[in-house]
């Protein structure tokens, strides 16, 4: 869990403390725990895009391929993946 999902999970806890347990409703719902997993799996996806992205750059290719291939144009894909390229890092 990212130190910022730890943060608000703390507050939401430290909220949940404070509330009154007659002026709860009961949710019979799965999403938010849904919502979560999801979150954690697009930042390890994302990750894997800027190794890719990094790869991609060492290999030569042009920053136009690199946009297509994420279905962006070349100015979005430099915007947010120049610098960490041009550092090899993810």
């Amino acid at each position: 869990m990212s130190k910022s999902r730890e943060r608000r999970a703390l507050a939401l806890e430290e909220w949940a403390d404070s509330v009154d347990p007659s002026e709860l409703r009961t949710a019979d719902t799965q999403a938010p725990p849904i919502i979560a997993d999801l979150v954690d799996q697009r930042s390890e996806v994302d990750d894997q895009i800027t190794d890719a992205v990094i790869s991609a750059r060492q290999a030569h290719r042009s920053w136009s391929e690199i946009g297509a291939m994420l279905g962006v144009s070349k100015q979005a894909a430099q915007r947010k993946y120049s610098s960490k390229a041009a550092r090899g890092q993810a």
